[in-house]
């Protein structure tokens, strides 16, 4: 049987990785590895970090009884939370938990839909709650074709990780996204009022949890930790890239870049941004990113051509000027003439392959590229 749980957090607090922390340690059966999956960042009435929990228990029937009294006790008081962000202008929506429980795993395109865009719940299985049930079903789901992992631990009081062991985590070359390179920052822990210590995420299993021993060595006091195996860095959000040419580019207030009326560059996107400034009439690039609204949001970015018109040198050196509509160049300095109006040169790209934006800048799910 599969079992998820969604949405029982706002920006003020709570988690839902703790609440599933606890939802298993109560469980009367065995469990398999706790997954973790983020979905579509659009989705409109998400709370904080998009992410659902799922498991596959063993079990009969008989578990329906004592979910049900367990999500009466624990889960459903968890609806109605909210709070206003000081950082963001989408309109904020109070926790609607949810939970789903199937005897055989959903159908992969369930997630799918869900990862790339709106869904709506299934019709079918045994369903507790509200708009939690989408993402609930929607991990369930999930069919783990690319996979990370994820070590968290939830703190008693402070929240407190030493750089020491930030230190080591990060030398591990397993472990990735654990300090921005550009401010030497850590990544690991989080700054709002969240139970959760710290998230460290490992390209496998051992090495996450091998990291997260490593930080509770040097962390404040945690009340419990756990590895979930996720679809964080996978990509799966994006179906594939898209190539296409400069007709407009215009720049807009903050220091967004919008090309062709649909590619939307923000401002905080770092190289991405600078790529999109750089770009002129005529260059070709591909880029992934999500449609929400009829814009394109990028994510990553890669010029594949840049040409540049200008007038031919002369042999002398000198660059020449038109003559005239139709009447060809002149060089100013010798005087000799061409019918050769313009000469196309390369532009050498601001970076070469793809960029993407600053590590704590990027999706959850989004995959390194390189």
């Amino acid at each position: 049987m599969w079992l998820g749980v969604d949405d029982t957090d706002s920006l003020e607090g709570g988690c839902t990785t703790l609440v599933f922390h606890d939802l298993l340690n109560a469980l009367p059966c065995e469990h398999g590895e706790p997954r973790l999956t983020r979905l579509w960042p659009f989705a409109a009435r998400r709370t904080r970090g998009n992410a659902a929990l799922s498991v596959e228990i063993f079990a009969d029937d008989s578990i329906i009884e004592w979910l049900d009294k367990y999500w009466k006790d624990n889960i459903e008081p968890l609806k109605g939370m909210i709070s206003v962000s000081e950082h963001s202008e989408r309109e904020q929506y109070p926790s609607d938990p949810g939970m789903t429980l199937f005897t055989t795993q959903p159908d992969e395109k369930y997630y799918w839909r869900a990862v790339r865009g709106k869904a709506e719940p299934l019709d079918f299985g045994h369903q507790w709650g509200g708009e939690g049930r989408i993402g609930a079903a929607a991990s369930c789901a999930w069919p783990a074709l690319t996979t990370t992992w994820e070590g968290i631990a939830w703190r008693k009081g402070v929240r407190e990780v030493s750089e020491e062991s930030l230190t080591i985590v990060d030398n591990m070359p397993e472990t990735f996204l654990c300090r921005d390179p550009r401010t030497n920052r850590g990544l690991v822990a989080p700054r709002g009022p969240c139970p959760v210590m710290f998230g460290v995420r490992a390209t496998d299993r051992y090495s996450a949890q091998k990291a997260v021993e490593t930080l509770l060595e040097g962390s404040a006091e945690t009340i419990g930790s756990r590895v979930f195996c996720t679809n964080q860095a996978s990509g799966d959000h994006i179906e594939s890239s898209i190539t296409d040419v400069v007709e407009t580019k215009e720049l807009l207030k903050g220091g967004h870049v919008i090309i062709n009326q649909r590619y939307l560059a923000f401002a905080e996107s770092g190289d991405v941004n600078k790529s999109a400034q750089w770009l002129e009439e005529g260059d070709q690039f591909e880029c992934l990113g999500l449609n929400y609204e009829g814009q394109i949001h990028l994510e990553a970015i890669k010029i594949l051509k840049s040409t540049k018109k200008e007038r031919p040198l002369c042999e002398c050196g000198t660059r020449m000027k038109s003559m005239g509509k139709g009447q060809g160049v002149r060089c100013p300095k010798c005087k000799k003439t061409s019918s050769e109006v313009w000469q196309e040169t390369n532009r050498i790209p601001i970076f070469d392959g793809w960029v993407q934006p600053p590590a704590d800048k990027r999706r959850h799910l989004a995959k390194t590229l390189t």
